[in-house]
């Protein structure tokens, strides 16, 4: 999942420097902070799963 919010991050970068988007900071801010977030979360084991009894 991490790796999809990477590749989306990646190409608005791309995209912003070749072709001179418009897009707020923010929107990049976001995605890199959502994609670093959840690569620590499966790297390090973290998961959120329902408690079967």
């Amino acid at each position: 999942m991490s790796h999809i919010f990477l590749a989306l991050y990646l190409i608005i970068v791309g995209l912003t420097i070749l072709f001179g988007l418009n897009l707020p900071a923010w929107i990049a801010g976001i995605l890199a902070l959502v994609a670093g977030v959840l690569m620590l979360v499966e790297r390090f084991g973290f998961r959120v799963s329902k408690k079967v009894d």
